[in-house]
């Protein structure tokens, strides 16, 4: 068997990465709602992400596409949001033209401090990139959930 005819064998084995992140956030679920449901709100929770549409007002069947840039590479997501009962569960599945690219799921449960915001996202990836995309999803998923704290509590704090 020659090196070329073994590796013509492999395939790509496609598995899915979860992962779940938690905060406690000092404001009430529906300001944090707001914030993670708001697609406007999307570009400065991430500097990378660009609004490119929205349709819809947030509830089922509402839809946006999202323009993410990191370096050099680019990718056009597009939300589907297949879930919302305000200020407690919201899910949306991704796709990246036009395959599946992920589903995103929240919860938010009332909390003696405010908020318990429980985000969850599964991406799928190939078996052998795994490791890397899930620490990867890992470390923005902490940030992104830092940068909801921040804004959750200016708008409580705004409208208080």
């Amino acid at each position: 068997m020659t090196g070329g005819r073994y590796y013509s064998k492999l395939r790509a084995v496609k598995s899915t990465v979860s992962v779940t992140q938690e905060r406690r956030i000092a404001a009430a679920p529906g300001a944090v709602w707001y914030v993670v449901t708001t697609p406007q709100m999307y570009e400065q929770l991430d500097p990378r992400c660009h609004l490119e549409s929205a349709t819809g007002n947030g509830e089922v069947g509402s839809q946006y596409v999202f323009t993410v840039r990191a370096g050099l590479a680019r990718a056009r997501l597009h939300y589907v949001i297949r879930e919302a009962t305000p200020d407690a569960r919201w899910m949306a599945e991704v796709d990246r033209a036009g395959k599946h690219a992920g589903v995103q799921r929240a919860e938010l449960l009332p909390d003696t401090a405010g908020t318990l915001l429980r985000w969850t996202v599964d991406m799928p990836t190939g078996r052998l990139t795994r490791r890397l995309v899930t620490a990867s999803c890992k470390r923005e998923l902490s940030k992104w959930l830092t940068t909801v704290d921040y804004y959750s509590r200016s708008i409580q704090g705004s409208t208080a």
